[in-house]
């Protein structure tokens, strides 16, 4: 078992406001970890209410995906991510009073079944909702929400992979140097990747194969079956003369020990005109 916590920033971006809100915080953050089917892992998740009233804190386990790299949290009645870790975590209490300035413990159970359908990676979120302690008649409710990610590996048998569909590359209608390039990306794997598996760089050469200029791409974590569009700007140099450019992506997936290193190559002529 190999489990790694992220407790401060996570691959995802723009994640990190789920980690405290209205009055409570949240820890850790993020949990990833490799649980071989059949095994099991137990820890415990900490509530802080930062606030000066009590609060009430419910507890429940939703699946997630992420295809723009933040979790969208998916409901029991919409849940139908094939990758969805939602029946494996269980959490108690179901409910506790957290007073001002009080830590409240949450016990949970992550539990990898041995038959996994399909088999690959589990994506679960323990997710906490704070209400006052009372109301009064004509008091608005403000509620908080926030939430534990695990990112779950069966191990051995379970590798991200990535496929490019409907690559662009095209000028700016706005401005003509900036140089728009769009891609569609698929993890059509069965294995999430994290952003610091991945390094990514776009070169840009001239017709006769002389560096103009490099450039690294932007990535977030993609779990499997997840998809977006990957969009990157280059502003052209302004002594750039119009011509023939060719656009070339190498994309890095680095892998455990052992494993090889996923490699991507696309290269693109595009012709810009100023």
């Amino acid at each position: 078992m190999r489990i790694r916590l992220v407790s401060l920033a996570f691959s995802f971006l723009g994640f990190a406001f789920l980690a405290t809100g209205g009055g409570i915080a949240l820890s850790p953050l993020v949990t990833e970890i490799v649980l071989p089917p059949g095994s099991s892992y137990q820890d415990m998740i900490m509530i802080t209410n930062t606030g000066d009233e009590p609060v009430i804190v419910t507890a429940q386990a939703l699946g997630f995906i992420a295809p723009e790299g933040i979790p969208r949290f998916l409901t029991p009645d919409v849940d139908h991510y094939p990758f969805s870790g939602r029946d494996l975590l269980e959490i108690q209490p179901k409910e506790k009073e957290v007073g001002p300035g009080e830590t409240a413990y949450f016990t949970y159970v992550l539990h990898m079944p041995e038959e996994l359908e399909p088999f690959g990676g589990r994506y679960v979120a323990a997710v906490f909702q704070a209400f006052p302690k009372e109301v009064g008649e004509a008091q608005v409710i403000v509620t908080t929400r926030v939430a534990s990610i695990f990112l779950v590996s069966p191990g051995t048998g379970a590798a991200p992979h990535f496929t490019f569909n409907n690559v662009r590359i095209y000028q700016s209608d706005e401005d003509p140097r900036k140089i728009i390039l769009e891609a569609e990306v698929t993890n059509d794997g069965n294995l999430h990747v994290s952003r610091d598996q991945i390094i990514g760089w776009i070169y840009v050469t001239d017709v006769d194969g002389y560096l103009i200029d490099s450039f690294q791409v932007e990535t977030h974590t993609m779990l499997p079956g997840n998809k977006y569009v990957h969009r990157e700007v280059w502003t052209a140099p302004q002594d750039l003369l119009p011509g023939t450019y060719q656009f070339h992506l190498d994309l890095l997936v680095f892998a455990p020990v052992g494993q090889k290193t996923q490699q991507y190559h696309l290269s693109l002529p595009v012709e810009l005109s100023f």
